[in-house]
């Protein structure tokens, strides 16, 4: 990189600076999450957390390829959920004004 790329590049992007990566752990602090590495094996394995991320993020579904519609019962719940909500709720202030009626007498 000479000179002129080095300016470009800087008047572009901005002055270089130091990123902090992380944060320094402490010996009481719990296992750090990402990738588990046995040495003595060779086996790895990503942390539960990193697992669950992977499934939700869809970040390894094949490329090209559309992801399936849910179904229809699926469809159905999420278009009624406020309905759904607002019956589940009704019920429990019933169940309770009914269990304090009956503790009442």
């Amino acid at each position: 990189m000479d000179q002129a790329d080095a300016f470009f590049t800087q008047t572009v992007v901005g002055a270089p600076f130091t990123a902090l990566l992380g944060r320094r752990r402490s010996p009481g602090q719990p296992s750090p999450e990402g990738l588990n590495v046995q040495l003595a094996t060779g086996e790895h394995q990503l942390t539960r957390l990193w697992r669950d991320w992977i499934v939700l993020s869809h970040a390894c579904d094949p490329v090209g390829q559309p992801r399936s519609r849910p179904g229809k019962l699926r469809g159905l719940l999420e278009r009624h959920a406020l309905w759904l909500a607002v019956l589940g709720l009704t019920s429990l202030l019933v169940t309770a004004a009914i269990w304090g009626v009956l503790l009442w007498k």
